[in-house]
């Protein structure tokens, strides 16, 4: 993972030639405003060690929204806003004599950050992102017993990150743009293009892959990882 995140921080930072990137605001004058929404295809998977060894569960694939909201400060800065909520579709998590499961799994985050502009292509930032993961189950009992749903979810965790945007232009209205945010036992990071539409709108097609690790439910059955990562496509509108 920390190759990852360093392979995707050099990305970011590579990116400071040309033009700003066309997704996300680079101009903080004092109320610029950038409205982002993204729908997202995401693959998640968790996974751990118990007792019994590792383990890993692929969930299937399920259309989420993503969104986020700029606004410009003056003097380099910006305030901003992200929400992300990966669902999965239901998968068979375990399977024994005594039952079977099915269950899906949804990785929650909200991002609150601060962004300081070093020049028209960089930007780094630092803000709270609140995670949390929910996991519901359907049980089926093999001696007929009623089935039930079941329920769990972690408690919601604050973490301090810390992260850098950059770009390259591409064509005369084609942005490439990178991303990526760390912080405890959490990394996230996209690679995009963007495409100028209309007048202060912009197509975005990019890859997004965020990971959390230590989850847990509490109970005995310890800490496990969740990843969420997929292609997602969004407009950017910008006033």
């Amino acid at each position: 993972m920390k190759k990852t995140a360093i392979l995707a921080m050099a990305a970011a930072t590579m990116l400071t030639t040309s033009i700003g990137f066309a997704a996300p605001l680079t101009d903080y004058s004092a109320g610029k405003t950038a409205i982002d929404l993204t729908w997202r295809s995401s693959d998640i998977k968790s996974s751990g060690t118990d007792d019994d060894g590792s383990w890993e569960t692929s969930f299937g694939k399920k259309h989420n929204l993503d969104w986020g909201v700029t606004t410009g400060l003056g003097n380099n800065f910006a305030i901003q806003y992200n929400g992300y909520n990966a669902k999965s579709k239901d998968a068979v998590s375990w399977s024994d004599d005594d039952e079977t499961g099915i269950s899906h799994l949804d990785l929650k985050t909200q991002e609150f950050n601060v962004l300081y502009k070093l020049n028209k292509n960089v930007s780094v930032y630092t803000g709270i992102v609140r995670l949390k993961a929910e996991e519901n189950a359907n049980v089926s009992y093999t001696d007929g017993s009623p089935s039930e749903t079941e329920s769990y979810s972690t408690k919601t965790k604050n973490k301090i990150q810390f992260g850098v945007i950059g770009s390259t232009k591409l064509a005369e209205k084609t942005t490439a743009y990178a991303q990526v945010g760390v912080a405890s036992n959490f990394t996230n990071w996209k690679v995009g293009v963007s495409q100028e539409i209309a007048p202060n709108v912009e197509f975005n097609v990019d890859y997004r892959r965020l990971k959390a690790k230590k989850l847990d439910f509490g109970g005995d059955d310890g800490n496990f990882d969740a990843t969420s990562k997929g292609v997602g496509f969004g407009v950017t509108y910008k006033f």
